[in-house]
């Protein structure tokens, strides 16, 4: 090897460290902002009067404007081969609205500013993604997709619990006294890792773009159905966890209205449920990584699948708080595998030069069918406590049979989606091989 192909060799290695230090930098420093407040925004909804259709107002904004501006930020991104100036300027602008939340005076303010920030912070999704993709391989990218998901879980479940601990017990405190800390400290954690995020190294392209080109970007940007209809594979999976998302949405914005009014929970618990089920998919993470790149997705997509049709059941018969620490705990599993599992179908079945854009469409389409269906979950709580005279437990429970018999449903359906991509093994397979390793174990 010549001293300059050895120079050159040291100087790749030197700035991929420099790029993947930058990054888990960024994961610590933004899960972390986003802990101390995130898991906390619905209970300040309910502190300020939201009602069950404000919730379904307030979980749905959260569902769709993360993703509503994804798809033509990531053809943005694809069109200028650039990832590191949106997760920049995206976070620093989104990380700034937590210090106005907690001067709102009522539900639609705060509905308000949190479909402002997702929609902003919406241009660091596909763009975050596509940077992954961008310096990984097939090989590794199981691996290294769990170890940035181990740093950012660790982040925010540290960050979780502290803000639960420091957060005033008493319920004569201000909205203002509660929450002013954790989301002041969250404001600041985001903007500081957004600008570490600019240390990461990519390949010298110029940000320019002819007219013509911006302008036929422009008419296009938010036209994405030649992508689903381009690829059958990744059709089929936008199709079936569409369907299934939507099914999920359903209760999610009467989970918070579960955990005060039903079993009584305070801050601390509240922070300690999301800890537990953090800390159990964090503690699954690194170990479904490795399985994914030995059996490939579509295994892990069908056991998480199955798996969350628990959460509806656990939720309508729960009656202590302990109930839900135990489903989280149980969940750890599964939730690790749908977090791994989707992102690498996707990367699997996109072409390279459209990767941001295939999450940007996939993320859309979710959030669009997530968006209805907490609507109609929140205007479902709304009739059915009306309907069994505002009985917490027999309205909130109905909400949470329509969920359950829809996840079975969808789950059934996941059969149809097929892995386009050979892995080394199967899942029957490594079973097989693993019981016949135990089995000479014994003798």
């Amino acid at each position: 090897m010549s001293q300059s192909t050895s120079t050159g060799a040291r100087v790749d290695k030197k700035a991929q460290a420099e790029t993947f230090s930058s990054m888990y930098s960024n994961q610590v420093a933004v899960n972390f902002g986003k802990g101390l407040a995130d898991p906390f925004v619905p209970v300040l909804a309910i502190d300020v009067g939201a009602t069950p259709a404000q919730l379904g107002w307030l979980q749905a904004v959260i569902n769709l404007f993360p993703a509503v501006m994804q798809v033509p930020w990531g053809k943005l991104s694809d069109l200028f081969g650039r990832r590191v100036p949106f997760l920049v300027v995206g976070g620093i602008l989104s990380f700034i609205l937590y210090f106005l939340m907690v001067g709102v005076i009522d539900a639609w303010q705060l509905i308000f500013l949190v479909a402002v920030q997702m929609a902003i912070g919406s241009m660091m999704i596909p763009t975050w993604s596509a940077l992954v993709a961008d310096n990984t391989t097939p090989r590794n990218r199981g691996s290294v997709m769990s170890k940035f998901f181990a740093v950012s879980a660790s982040a925010s479940l540290v960050a979780t619990l502290f803000a639960g601990a420091i957060m005033p017990k008493g319920e004569d405190n201000s909205i203002l006294a509660t929450y002013s800390l954790p989301f002041f400290m969250a404001g600041l954690s985001g903007i500081i890792g957004s600008i570490m995020i600019s240390r990461a190294k990519e390949e010298k392209k110029l940000m320019y773009a002819s007219p013509r080109r911006i302008f036929t970007f422009s008419l296009k940007s938010f036209m994405f159905t030649s992508d689903l209809t381009e690829n059958k594979y990744f059709r089929n999976l936008v199709v079936l966890n569409t369907a299934f998302n939507f099914m999920m949405s359903v209760i999610w914005p009467i989970l918070y209205l579960t955990y005060i009014k039903v079993l009584n929970a305070t801050l601390l618990d509240i922070a300690i449920m999301t800890v537990i089920s953090t800390g159990a998919t964090l503690f699954f993470q690194t170990k479904v990584g490795k399985l994914l790149d030995l059996i490939g997705p579509m295994p892990q997509i069908l056991i998480s699948r199955f798996a969350f049709i628990s959460v509806p059941i656990v939720y309508a018969l729960a009656t202590q708080v302990w109930h839900i620490y135990v489903l989280n705990a149980g969940l750890g599993f599964a939730s690790a595998m749908a977090n791994v599992a989707f992102f690498a179908y996707i990367l699997d079945v996109a072409p390279q030069e459209k990767k941001a854009q295939y999450f940007a469409v996939y993320n859309t389409v979710i959030g669009v069918a997530t968006f209805v269906g907490s609507i109609i979950g929140g205007y479902l709580a709304y009739f059915f406590l009306e309907y069994y005279g505002g009985d917490w437990v027999l309205g909130l429970g109905a909400v949470y049979a329509v969920s359950a018999f829809g996840r079975a449903a969808c789950s059934i359906w996941f059969f149809k989606l097929k892995d386009p991509v050979t892995y080394p093994e199967t899942l029957t397979g490594l079973m097989k091989k693993m019981f016949r390793r135990w089995k000479s174990g014994l003798r």
